[in-house]
């Protein structure tokens, strides 16, 4: 008997941690339908008072809507050495409808489009406000480089690069808020899933901010096209503009996507923070709570 107290409570111990892992899986974010048309420009008054989603390990808020053409996504951070991660290896929105495995889709932004990377002065441990001077350096380096989008698992876009100029139906923006915050919007037009009904599953996915990554060999070369190799931005991407002559044109897409420059990578700073991915995963459902 005297061994029958401990048994029975280590019982109720598993049966606790058993229903609160079913409660974690059968409790997924609602995806908010937004009160107003949503803007991909970086401010995120038009989702509301706030986003919806915080992950505390993290301490990442985020936001996920949609409407009848489109799913939303937002991040906002507030964490310098975050924020690097992002300007320098981008982040990866992962998804899957059906909700069977969290990348049947993927988009990687902002991604750099130069062959040298981007020289962005903000430090891990600066905390101070972002300066007029940082959002016109923030501003320049979207216009010449950060544009680069790498996208996985949609059959209607030829190749995987794209760039935000794109007219396939997927938007991203970064930019700086009024208080320094580090500001992450995309749209993805839900036409590019050919689904029947969005609504009918709950979806599977993955927010990642990946690990900053340095190259240690480069191949130079360009494509027929002429372009030169997408540098990636330290996030190993291939090169853009090679197997298929770089710009695809008709519909705004990069034909290219793994000619040009090819780079590969390694850690930043071996065992360094920097080096290291972010990465948060959930449910969505678009039933009765939206």
């Amino acid at each position: 008997m005297k061994y029958f107290a401990p048994i029975v409570t280590l019982f109720i111990c598993l049966f606790i941690s058993v229903t609160i892992k079913a409660q974690i899986k059968a409790d997924p974010s609602f995806v908010k339908v937004p009160v107003k048309q949503i803007s991909i420009d970086g401010n995120i008054k038009d989702w509301g008072d706030s986003l919806h989603y915080y992950n505390a390990e993290s301490n990442v808020r985020y936001g996920f809507a949609a409407d009848k053409d489109n799913l939303f996504f937002a991040v906002r951070i507030d964490d310098r050495s975050e924020a690097i991660r992002i300007l320098k290896a981008g982040l990866t929105l992962s998804f899957d409808p059906k909700g069977k495995k969290k990348g049947a889709y993927s988009i990687t932004f902002p991604l750099n489009t130069m062959t040298t990377a981007p020289d962005l002065k903000i430090q891990p441990d600066n905390f101070t406000e972002i300066t007029q001077a940082d959002r016109d350096e923030l501003a320049r380096e979207i216009i010449t480089s950060l544009r680069g989008i790498k996208v996985e698992g949609f059959k209607d876009i030829e190749g995987d690069m794209i760039t935000t100029s794109n007219s396939y139906g997927i938007k991203t923006v970064i930019a700086y808020d009024e208080k320094g915050n580090l500001i992450c919007e995309a749209a993805i037009a839900l036409k590019l899933l050919h689904l029947d009904d969005h609504s009918k599953a709950d979806w599977l996915y993955d927010v990642k901010i990946n690990g900053i990554t340095h190259p240690t060999e480069k191949h130079e070369g360009a494509g027929p096209g002429g372009q030169p190799g997408m540098n990636g931005g330290g996030s190993g991407m291939g090169g853009m503009g090679g197997g298929r002559g770089g710009m695809g044109g008709g519909r705004g897409g990069m034909g290219g996507g793994r000619g040009g420059e090819h780079t590969q990578m390694q850690p930043a700073t071996p065992g360094g923070a920097l080096s290291k991915s972010v990465e948060f995963s959930g449910k969505l459902s678009f039933g009765e709570g939206s």
